[in-house]
């Protein structure tokens, strides 16, 4: 749930909201900010008569039309810093490539911040710092994470050579990646192996070498992320 806002505060938080993506369900909307559906279908008619273009589709959601397009956003001097952790927890929960298209991104952000906004980051960056609890493996330096985020998004099969060093047994497996997870301080590909022909969990620092087919899966529907917890 959202930190408590005034009325105007929300309107906009949910024109940025409807911005960041394709469609928004009315129940998303309504479990961020905390508040009802009744009052999510007032807030959007209120936007629509104050101008902004809202189109909906039944049994889908809301979206904005590809034409309207928000004036620059301003932060809040939490916001920043809260940009500010994250990149801190890149840093260390990432891999080299990954953390370097997010410091870019960061970096194009921190452009459009105000003085003072740019003086409060400052002032805090040398006073936070993350550090590993468990020893990373010695390959972990390349986790292929921007590659597996791709094949997720784009629903593209994945070659691997997997190292499962508590069998010391090396596979080359082509793979159908569902999701990412993070948990003891490691990222895991959880994806449908097509050797095993069942869910597996793959942990990235014992991947060798990943490679990206030119194969989409896109005619197979596999499970959630929160199915596969759930099971």
């Amino acid at each position: 749930m959202e930190f408590m806002m005034n009325r105007i505060e929300r309107l906009n938080a949910i024109m940025i909201h409807l911005q960041s993506k394709r469609v928004v369900r009315a129940s998303e909307l309504a479990d961020r900010f905390g508040i009802s559906l009744r009052t999510i279908y007032r807030d959007v008619r209120a936007l629509e008569k104050a101008g902004v273009p809202i189109g909906a589709e039944a049994g889908t959601g809301y979206f904005l039309t590809d034409n309207f397009h928000l004036n620059p956003v301003s932060f809040t001097l939490q916001e920043a810093s809260a940009l500010l952790m994250g990149e801190k927890l890149m840093d260390v929960m990432s891999d080299a490539e990954t953390c370097g298209h997010y410091r870019s991104a960061v970096f194009k952000i921190r452009a459009v911040l105000k003085q003072v906004e740019k003086d409060y980051l400052e002032s805090l960056s040398d006073s936070i710092s993350f550090q590993h609890w468990t020893n990373q493996s010695p390959g972990a330096g390349r986790l292929f994470l921007s590659e597996i985020q791709d094949a997720i998004a784009l629903r593209r099969v994945v070659e691997l050579v997997y190292n499962a060093r508590y069998t010391n047994e090396i596979t080359t497996r082509k793979v159908e990646p569902i999701g990412l997870w993070n948990y003891d301080s490691r990222w895991h590909l959880i994806a449908w192996c097509r050797l095993r022909q069942g869910y597996r969990d793959f942990r990235l620092d014992r991947v060798e070498t990943l490679l990206l087919t030119g194969e989409n899966f896109t005619d197979k529907k596999h499970i959630s992320m929160s199915e596969y917890f759930s099971e």
